[in-house]
């Protein structure tokens, strides 16, 4: 029996953009930080992005910004809100005032996959060549001040901000490194780390490797690496974040659970994260929107994840790609192609 205190989702209306979106796919949703206004990414065209932004308290639209750039299908590069709900930019460079819809002066950011802190006051952005060594450049985002972390020559895959404002990076080794001792191991081809950082620098930098694993597959190489070292959202209420496919990491003492094994995901019984996962802000749950199903079958079933015990506690069906939940922990938005389904959380 799940237990009365899950928040099961209900839906409660959905926002249909057929009348504009008929010929494109809804790719990402993000909520302000004031919890009033939704933005949803969608592609009208081919290598096009444009966002709508929502007023969810009056229902309706508030603007339509048109970017030059493909960044809806770029699933690293995440839709950001500043603080104060002014502005909204993918991270570096390109930035939109959401209530008029207007381009605002390029900030000087750099990088990819750029996160903002706890409480935004910080931006992170990933630099340098894919697999190549990386810098995280941290941005103070009221005077966009610059601090540079180099990760000692490792290639930087993702970075999320733990609540304590430290960062967790997935890496793995590049020329550099290795054959070479790295946190008093051999780096080996196709091995994969996380690595606490802190950029304060009280802190030293905490580590765990995942060493490479035998593939026998013909014509592959003959290793292959351990685990999915991708970093998504966080969880700042209970410092947490999500890793990969079916683990949330502990961003104080790096303790990993495990809520979907490889058996569960290679035997089909779940399909999680494809269509994107957040936190509640309670930090007591994630939800996970599955994605849809490219054979045709229905419906989606997404999942509710108890952040304690790392176990499923509630399933729940809708959507197709794009999940948000509002600040105020009451409103779940899921995207389902050309419309946003709100849900209800009680």
């Amino acid at each position: 029996m799940v237990n009365v205190a899950v928040p099961l989702p209900k839906l409660q209306k959905t926002i249909d953009f057929d009348g504009f979106m008929s010929v494109s796919v809804l790719k990402k949703i993000a909520f302000s930080p004031d919890g009033r206004y939704l933005a949803i990414v969608y592609n009208p065209a081919l290598s096009q992005t444009d966002i709508v932004v929502w007023d969810v308290q009056l229902d309706r639209k508030q603007s339509h910004i048109h970017c030059p750039s493909d960044y809806g299908d770029l699933s690293y590069l995440d839709l950001l809100w500043s603080r104060d709900s002014k502005v909204i930019s993918f991270g570096a460079k390109r930035q939109w005032d959401p209530m008029t819809g207007d381009s605002l002066p390029d900030n000087p950011a750099i990088g990819r996959a750029s996160r903002l802190n706890k409480d935004g006051s910080k931006m992170l952005s990933i630099v340098g060549a894919i697999g190549e060594p990386s810098y995280i450049y941290i941005y103070d985002t009221k005077d966009w001040t610059l601090q540079k972390l180099y990760v000692d020559g490792l290639a930087v895959q993702r970075a999320a901000w733990t609540a304590e404002d430290k960062i967790m990076v997935g890496v793995n080794g590049t020329k550099q490194t290795v054959n070479k001792t790295m946190d008093g191991r051999l780096l080996a081809p196709f091995d994969v780390g996380l690595r606490l950082l802190d950029p304060s620098g009280k802190s030293p930098t905490k580590s765990i490797w995942f060493p490479a694993v035998p593939d026998d597959r013909p014509r592959y190489y003959p290793w292959k690496q351990a685990i999915d070292v991708d970093l998504s959202v966080s969880n700042f209420a209970a410092n947490q974040i999500a890793l990969g496919i079916g683990r949330i990491i502990n961003g104080k003492t790096m303790d990993i659970l495990t809520y979907y094994s490889i058996d569960d995901i290679v035997s089909d019984k779940v399909s999680p994260g494809v269509g994107g996962m957040v936190f509640s802000p309670d930090g007591q749950y994630l939800f996970i929107k599955a994605g849809a199903w490219f054979d045709g079958r229905e419906p989606v079933v997404n999942s509710v994840i108890d952040t304690h015990s790392g176990k499923q506690v509630a399933q729940f069906g809708g959507g197709d790609r794009g999940i948000a939940i509002n600040p105020n922990g009451k409103q779940l938005a899921i995207g389902n192609v050309h419309s946003v389904q709100i849900f209800g959380l009680q």
